[in-house]
This record gives C-alpha cells, sequence and structure tokens, in this order.
C-alpha cells in the first residue's frame, strides 16, 4: 500500500504541472520543465499524454489547461447537495442587490468558493469558483470556523498560519478565539476588510440534517456600501432566511 509520505512519482509529476499550467496560463515547455523540477523530455512526454487526453491544448509551443477540466469541475461541483441547492437560494437572495452572494465549504484547512454570484457588473471582485481562502479572516470562513467539533477547531488552529492580510485581519490565536465566541453568539460573521482593503462580507453558517456545520453562506461588497444597519441587521437577517431555506431542503432532498 502506498503511503502518504511515499506519493508516485509520475502522479506528482503531472499535478504539478497542471497546478502550475493553472497558475500561469500558458507556458512553453522548457518554462514548465523548470517550475515543476523534471527534465525536458520527461515534461514534454507527460504534456503529450495529457494533451492526447484533452487535458491540455499546445498552440504553436505554449501549453494551457484544456476545457475537459470545466467539465470534471462542474461534475464534482454539481455532485454536492448543498450546491445544487444552495445556488438558486443565493441568486435569489443577490437579486436587486449590487452585492456577491458566496458559498464555501472547508477542505484541506482552507475555505472553496463552490459558488460565487455576482448582484451587478459593477462589481469587480473576483468571482472563480473554485477558488480558495484563508478560514481565519473571511466571514464564511470563521461562520465554519466557530461552528465546528472543539477538536476540530483545535486541529484546524494548529495548522492555520493566521496571515496578516491587512491591518484589520486577526493574527493573533486567543484573538480569533474570542472573535469566534462571538460569532457563536450572534450567528453571524462579519469580516471587516480584514480579507482585502475595502471589501467587507457577512456570512452565516450552513447545517446538514446532522446539524453538522457543512459550509458557510455570505454576502460581500464595497466596504463603503456595507455600513449601518443595513449591514449589521438587515443583510444577517435576509442571510439567515437563506439559510434557512437551505437547510430545510437538505432535510429534504
Amino acid at each position: 500500500m502506498t503511503r502518504a509520505n511515499a506519493p508516485v512519482e509520475s502522479i506528482d509529476t503531472v499535478l504539478s504541472i497542471v497546478e502550475y499550467l493553472e497558475q500561469a496560463g500558458e507556458a512553453g515547455v522548457t518554462e514548465i520543465s523548470d517550475s515543476v523540477g523534471v527534465s525536458k523530455s520527461t515534461a514534454h512526454n507527460h504534456l503529450t499524454t495529457l494533451r492526447e487526453r484533452g487535458y491540455v491544448v499546445n498552440e504553436d509551443g505554449q501549453y494551457r489547461l484544456g476545457l475537459r477540466f470545466l467539465r470534471i469541475g462542474e461534475t464534482t461541483r454539481i455532485q454536492t447537495d448543498l450546491f445544487e441547492i444552495a445556488r438558486p437560494q443565493i441568486e435569489s437572495l443577490v437579486e436587486g442587490m449590487e452585492l456577491v452572494g458566496n458559498l464555501a465549504v472547508e477542505e484541506h484547512r482552507e475555505g472553496v468558493y463552490l459558488y460565487r454570484s455576482r448582484g451587478s457588473d459593477d462589481i469587480r471582485f473576483s468571482t472563480r469558483v473554485g477558488e480558495r481562502h484563508d478560514l481565519h479572516c473571511t466571514a464564511t470562513g470563521k461562520s465554519i470556523l466557530a461552528h465546528v467539533s472543539s477538536d476540530r477547531l483545535e486541529a484546524l488552529l494548529e495548522s492555520l498560519e493566521l496571515t496578516g492580510y491587512t491591518e484589520h485581519t486577526i493574527t493573533e490565536k486567543q484573538n480569533l478565539l474570542d472573535e469566534l465566541d462571538r460569532v457563536r453568539d450572534r450567528g453571524v460573521a462579519f469580516d471587516e476588510e480584514e480579507y482585502g482593503p475595502g471589501l467587507r462580507c457577512v456570512g452565516v453558517p450552513i447545517f446538514g440534517p446532522d446539524d453538522v456545520v457543512i459550509g458557510a453562506i455570505s454576502l460581500s461588497g464595497p466596504a463603503a456600501d456595507m455600513k449601518g444597519d443595513w449591514y449589521r441587521e438587515t443583510l444577517p437577517d435576509r442571510l439567515r432566511a437563506t439559510k434557512n431555506r437551505i437547510e430545510v431542503n437538505l432535510r429534504d432532498y
């Protein structure tokens, strides 16, 4: 049986190539081989196989990821009941509002966006699904952290670096624990420009039929607009109503 600390080298190389192309957009064989740390012939052999299977495209010697990944990503995403149920609810939530609606889950100690829905084309925030983010400085992340079991929280906190992205980011463990207590008490989490300057977010947790937190939803917008009772009371009330509908539908799905 293969041990976790003894990866299959060829698979590891293929995944490194895919991850590099995801980051770089496109690259030639030499650049890929240098970045991944393999010979040009090895990189070329892997790229040829990936191209033949439809996972990369070669245009004038420049490789980029193929659209076959789009189908795989969509298949992965729609396999979750949470995505299927939450997406239309989030679309209804943001209708008429110039905000971004988010659905996120925790995977490998990071937050992962399953769905992001624009409320207005005037907003220029990234809305890429599959995008990962730290848990300690986002409304969805704090919503999840506040409601996992104590053992799971301790394990997560041991691995989180608590990176400071802005002057408002919580970077001390005890301060984060205090913030998570407040999230539990009020049932809603706020991102006060902690992940990015000029951006605020408000989120609530989503619980599965077994009352275990399985994700979170949130609304993001410019800090200049996210303020006052609308930010502190109106948006949390709307999120709670959406959360309730999602959880009821999860029980009946």
